[in-house]
């Protein structure tokens, strides 16, 4: 894919992914197989990461949660331009971050916030 159809696709304002934080990754991969019919494919070699897959197309993605205790969730991630200015504008916006801007190897920068009503979300600037 050339690099402006890739950027086109990356628009902000957009939801780009979507991930699913989970108690029991196996169970979670079962279910959604059974339900969807997605595959499920590691991200890769020493990183404890889950594609789900439609066919050749990475529809999201799926993890352990990282706080024991906690129900799984999705996450929806948007693109933004830049990730360090809007992860900025919670504080003011009386939102929390979860997560801060973290750059993620061969994906990006992301974080992870919620709204004043406990809403989360993610945003996320592709590596481009």
């Amino acid at each position: 894919m050339s690099k402006n159809k890739e950027s086109s696709k990356c628009k902000p304002g957009l939801i780009g992914w979507n991930e699913l934080a989970t108690s029991d990754v196996p169970a979670a991969k079962k279910f959604y197989a059974g339900l969807l019919g997605w595959k499920t494919k590691p991200f890769g070699k020493g990183v404890d990461y889950t594609l789900f897959m439609k066919g050749k197309d990475m529809i999201g993605g799926l993890m352990k949660c990282p706080k024991p205790g906690k129900h799984g969730q999705w996450i929806p991630y948007v693109y933004v331009a830049d990730v360090d200015a809007t992860a900025a504008k919670v504080k003011k916006l009386r939102g929390k971050l979860c997560c801060p801007p973290t750059d993620v190897p061969n994906v990006g920068r992301i974080c992870v916030l919620t709204d004043p009503q406990g809403g989360v979300i993610g945003i996320i600037k592709p590596k481009m």
